[in-house]
């Protein structure tokens, strides 16, 4: 049996992309499979060895404690490491000489680009940051086995490369219809709660549709990005007068998502025009469409190419806020289209967007790495 230590550095143990789907998927391939994870705060589920690490608490401990993971992931002597952190990348470069084993680099964002969209740095940083890094892939991508991409757009800069597009779609086991069971006045949003995800434009759309629909009712699913943010937004409810029907459920473990999304009739994908989100697919998109509701997306192209091709919603200007709560009024004035819009995105789901269609690709690589 061959032995796979997947890595992360700073991304939580019970990670749907990194465990429940890849780490399960290569174990159910007959794979020996060890995950260097970030110490989870409770056992949730113990299908899956986890190696604990400590998990760095700046983004320059990120760089700093980079050796010290995959000194953790050599000594659990497998045949292929696979590590999903951009700044892993040097070390893992170092692994493949030492080791001279199979090593996979998980992209999971176009970095270049995320980068010029980091709260943290300067803006006069930022285009050094970006070229550093840009150099530390040529240097180091070379030396690796393989790199794993999402989407067309940022596969493009890992061509010249062996590599693989695997999209994160949803699990088909994990998302049920509910037939009946929708709140066809509930809209939610399900992901991270941070300024260029839209959540200002929304939270103003979700008062202005409060005020036009005094039965509907709006909930996030997800953790703020700083105390600061989620006292912003919370005050802008709080002076709408509408607390009592938007909602904060907080940030929920992975496996519980679908208990939310089973019952909400409309979900909401706001994010800004940043770089990043200019080239990658939004996970929470698939996973309305899984759970069978209506979505309300961002008119990006590639949004709009999954959403005009599964007929699955409607899409708007995330930067006007009067867009949103149109299109939330428009659907929660005709719920029927709302549920059709629905019951198209799963079905979509269960032929085109889901996780194992995806997995196949996944152990496909592998065998060829692993050969």
């Amino acid at each position: 049996m061959k032995k796979i230590c997947v890595i992360t550095s700073v991304h939580q143990a019970y990670d749907g992309r990194i465990y429940h789907k890849q780490c399960k998927s290569l174990q159910k391939a007959g794979y020996d499979v060890t995950l260097v994870a970030p110490k989870p705060d409770a056992v949730l589920d113990d299908s899956i060895k986890i190696v604990p690490v400590e998990k760095p608490k700046s983004e320059l401990k990120r760089f700093l404690h980079t050796l010290t993971v995959m000194k953790t992931a050599r000594k659990t002597g497998a045949d292929l490491y696979h590590f999903h952190d951009p700044e892993l990348i040097p070390a893992g470069a170092l692994l493949r000489i030492m080791t001279g084993k199979p090593v996979i680099f998980d992209a999971h964002e176009h970095y270049p680009n995320a980068i010029m969209s980091k709260k943290y740095l300067k803006s006069w940083l930022k285009k050094p940051v970006r070229f550093a890094y840009e150099m530390i892939e040529k240097i180091c991508l070379p030396i690796l086995s393989g790199v794993i991409y999402t989407t067309d757009e940022v596969g493009e800069r890992y061509q010249k490369y062996r590599s693989c597009k695997i999209e994160n779609y949803p699990l088909t086991d994990m998302f049920t219809v509910h037939d009946g069971k929708k709140d066809r006045r509930l809209v939610l949003y399900l992901g991270g709660i941070t300024p260029i995800r839209g959540i200002r434009q929304m939270t103003e759309a979700f008062i202005m549709t409060a005020d036009k629909h005094p039965d509907a009712a709006f909930q996030f699913v997800g953790r703020f990005e700083s105390e600061a943010f989620e006292r912003e937004i919370k005050e802008m409810v709080e002076k709408s007068g509408h607390s009592d029907r938007i909602t904060f459920a907080g940030s929920v473990p992975y496996s519980e998502i679908e208990s939310y999304l089973s019952r909400a009739s409309i979900g909401v994908i706001p994010y800004l025009p940043e770089p990043n989100h200019l080239v990658c697919l939004p996970n929470k998109l698939f996973e309305y469409m899984a759970a069978g509701t209506a979505v309300v997306a961002s008119d990006f192209p590639h949004y709009r190419k999954v959403v005009e091709n599964s007929n699955s919603g409607r899409l708007v200007d995330p930067e006007t806020p009067s867009a949103i709560a149109g299109a939330l009024s428009g659907l929660l004035e005709n719920p029927n289209q709302a549920e059709n819009f629905g019951l198209n995105g799963r079905k979509s789901f269960e032929t085109v967007y889901n996780w194992e269609s995806e997995e196949k690709k996944l152990t496909a690589f592998y065998r060829k790495l692993l050969k």
